[in-house]
């Protein structure tokens, strides 16, 4: 896959157009063939008031039936953190075993995703990175990408189709309101030894 360019911040590292259009084609029909499940509504994202945080789609699906454009992301995102941010990963080819998250977002009901973090709840591991693939096929309006780290920016190079974005789990980010058409991602995370 050619890299046409890429944008890093102190916060994130994205890949605009990591994927061309057959591709991003080609991933959706392999995802949705290989979807185990709907997320869980008691797994997802609350508020102090256990209310959800979220209104849209997702669903699981084992990163080893997408390992064809997973594999080389994820050597990818290793490098880049090795010469970036130096976290501590686990390099043992979770993509072999673990799941991900499918998203669509609606314009149907304002689909979004309130100001959260991401976190792994487990007492043995952190999760260090979160990975995002904008896999939208068709032009939408809203949907914007925030993340808040002392002030609040768009990630605006994560708009394009094929863009991955790469970004510390531990900061506050929540995507904005889709006003027209459909935004479509995938969610890998990627986890290393607790944070010391």
């Amino acid at each position: 896959m050619i890299i046409k360019k890429e944008y890093q911040n102190y916060d994130y590292w994205c890949w605009k157009n990591y994927f061309n259009k057959n591709q991003i084609k080609e991933f959706n029909k392999l995802i949705n063939k290989n979807i185990i499940s709907k997320e869980d509504p008691n797994h997802a994202a609350v508020n102090g008031k256990n209310k959800s945080l979220k209104n849209l789609k997702t669903y699981i699906v084992k990163l080893s039936a997408i390992n064809k454009f997973i594999k080389p992301l994820i050597n990818s995102v290793y490098y880049v953190n090795d010469k970036n941010f130096q976290y501590d990963l686990y390099h043992n080819n979770f993509e072999l075993y673990d799941t991900g998250n499918y998203n669509i977002y609606s314009s149907k009901n304002n689909s979004e995703y309130k100001w959260h973090i991401d976190s792994s709840g487990d007492v043995r591991y952190d999760l260090k990175f979160t990975v995002l693939i904008n896999l939208s096929e068709k032009k939408y309006d809203g949907g914007d990408f925030k993340i808040f780290n002392v002030d609040t920016y768009n990630v605006d190079e994560f708009k394009n189709p094929g863009s991955v974005l790469m970004f510390k789990s531990h900061l506050n980010h929540c995507v904005t309101p889709i006003l027209s058409g459909e935004r479509k991602t995938f969610t890998i995370f990627v986890y290393g030894p607790k944070w010391k």
